[in-house]
């Protein structure tokens, strides 16, 4: 009997585990998503399939959203004949007047549409600002990228999405390189941390400026125990913190009187 129950909870145990694989190798499938753009017009996702997007999560209150933007405009017009498409999501709080204002003075050359935050959820939990969603162009999810994207990010991981696209005639295909170093803008406002989870590839030399913006609060400082780090933070002065991440896991980031509180998302 004894030997029967082990027989049958080692083929549960197997099919657990064979399901469990099979599920992680099935692609993530983005949600419908339809939002108005800033004329008013229908802006749907399902409309781009076929192009590789770039889902931007963005609001002209965020400074590291603000300097994400011309790397954006450039991107699309160099690689739009590629199959890039860029879309801009504004996050809430934001006037439509703000938004329209800025996307003239700064000659956005890609459709922007009004987010809410339960637009943002459709694609994540994650609170950080910007955020890009990388969509490929058999619309299944590819990628989330926290924080800015960098051109050695986008190189590594957008890059080759657009180069596939050529088909079976193409010769010339790029592999995904990981970028020499990864950079991330945090800025210290009165509540915290944005973005308040940073995510980082294990092993690869890391850059992270902190710019504290608000002269109360305990973000005088940055603290990341695990790695030693205590740096003091003048106010907007950018102060780089450097190291190498080399275990996976979450690693906190705090002020000095531990009110503050960030993760570092190693992977």
């Amino acid at each position: 009997m004894k030997a029967r129950v082990l027989v049958a909870v080692r083929i549960v145990l197997v099919t657990i585990v064979v399901s469990l694989s099979v599920f992680a190798q099935t692609p993530t499938q983005a949600p419908l998503l339809e939002l108005k753009d800033l004329r008013g017009r229908k802006l749907s996702l399902a409309d781009y399939r076929g192009k590789v997007v770039l889902l931007n999560f963005w609001a002209t209150w965020c400074p590291p959203c603000r300097t994400e933007v011309p790397d954006l405009v450039r991107w699309q017009r160099a690689y739009e004949d590629r199959g890039l498409q860029v879309i801009g999501i504004t996050y809430p709080p934001q006037s439509h007047s703000e938004v329209l204002r800025f996307v003239r003075k700064n000659r956005v050359n890609y459709p922007i549409a009004l987010g809410t935050e339960a637009t943002k959820t459709l694609f994540t939990s994650s609170d950080a600002l910007p955020l890009t969603v990388v969509i490929d162009a058999a619309g299944n999810v590819n990628e989330v990228i926290e924080g800015i994207v960098f051109a050695d990010e986008f190189d590594a991981q957008i890059k080759p999405l657009l180069l596939n696209q050529h088909g079976p005639g193409s010769t010339q295909l790029a592999k995904p390189r990981r970028p020499r170093v990864q950079k991330v803008t945090v800025v210290v406002n009165s509540e915290g941390y944005e973005p308040t989870n940073i995510r980082l590839r294990r092993g690869v030399p890391t850059r992270l400026t902190f710019i504290r913006r608000v002269a109360e609060g305990c973000g005088t400082e940055i603290v990341i125990p695990a790695y030693g780090i205590n740096r003091p933070l003048p106010l907007n002065v950018p102060v780089v913190v450097a190291f190498t991440p080399h275990r996976s896991g979450r690693v906190k980031l705090t002020c000095g009187m531990d009110m503050f509180r960030g993760r570092l998302v190693v992977r």
